[in-house]
């Protein structure tokens, strides 16, 4: 597995690489760490010569002192098991860490919630938005110092039996939590309205004389929908890898919030969700409860999304 993470030496990107440190990766997994230096192009607007070399002497310094930063942080906090590298770049950071997502294929990119950025806490920075939205790949976003515990991590991963949630599981998978890390299956029945479900109307079955008490079908298309979400949480908390102490919530409400309150309840360190099956909005925006759960959970959220092919096949040509 391919893993960036992004750093500016934030409190939350610290956070971020605390979080990684104490995350198992699948074995030859490689690592890269990157500082993006920005803002000394746009001092350069005079031809004069010497601020040109005192620009380019601040750049170089920057750098150099970047780089024993990464490299510090590595030691500290990263598995030695992993292939190891640190990146400087320059300009604009949003734009250097999608082209690094890109060129090297990466399949998980991590950032801090508003280091790169410094909004208010409760809301992304631009740079973790524009990533978020724009990457061709799976991406966590890491939100506030995780404890650092024997205890493990609370994980909750949402489904909707999509495709997308599918992956999410898989990526789950793939990762080895710290021991008593307990993960609990989540899954939101969205609430059945009479005036709504005509979509389902033709699954029931009406009278002879073709009329329908619509209250009753919305009550008989709820109690469906709800024993279809059991049978979908029990099958996925199946799938879990059994090294993880299982457990299931089912509830009825509108996905995002249902999430959110669900994330507080059992106070997750990190939520787990597909990028777009909650929703089914095309790819490339992300659907409105990923976006909603991303800027208001209390957590961690990772949103799992599959590498983009078209991004695959335009660097291999």
């Amino acid at each position: 597995m391919k893993v960036l993470l992004g750093v500016d030496f934030s409190s939350d990107s610290k956070a971020a690489i605390r979080l990684l440190s104490s995350i198992g990766f699948p074995p030859s997994s490689d690592l890269s760490l990157i500082h993006v230096i920005s803002g000394y192009d746009a001092l350069r607007v005079s031809h004069s010569y010497e601020l040109e070399e005192n620009l380019r002497a601040l750049q170089e310094e920057a750098r150099d002192r970047a780089y024993k930063n990464l490299n510090r942080l590595a030691v500290k906090f990263i598995d030695p098991c992993l292939t190891f590298h640190s990146e400087i770049k320059d300009g604009n950071v949003g734009k250097a860490i999608l082209s690094f997502l890109e060129q090297k294929r990466i399949d998980l990119a991590v950032l801090g919630t508003r280091g790169m950025s410094g909004l208010q806490r409760f809301l992304l920075g631009s740079v973790s938005e524009w990533i978020l939205q724009e990457a061709p790949c799976s991406v966590l976003i890491v939100r506030g110092a995780r404890r650092l515990t024997n205890r493990g991590i609370r994980v909750l991963l949402t489904t909707d039996g999509s495709l997308d949630a599918q992956r999410a599981l898989e990526f789950l998978n793939r990762l080895r939590l710290p021991a008593q890390s307990e993960v609990t299956v989540f899954h939101a029945v969205e609430g059945s309205d009479y005036r709504v479900v005509q979509d389902d109307f033709r699954s029931l079955i009406v009278d002879s004389s073709g009329h329908a008490d619509l209250v009753k079908l919305s009550q008989d298309i709820q109690t469906r929908r709800e024993v279809a979400g059991r049978a979908l949480v029990k099958d996925v908390k199946r799938g879990l890898a059994n090294r993880y102490s299982k457990g299931e919530h089912l509830s009825t409400g509108h996905a995002a919030e249902e999430i959110l309150h669900a994330a507080r309840r059992f106070r997750a360190d990190l939520i787990v969700m597909g990028s777009r099956g909650l929703t089914g909005i095309k790819r490339q925006f992300l659907g409105s409860v990923s976006t909603r759960v991303a800027y208001h959970a209390p957590c961690s959220v990772l949103v799992v999304r599959e590498l983009s092919k078209k991004k695959v096949v335009r660097l291999q040509q």
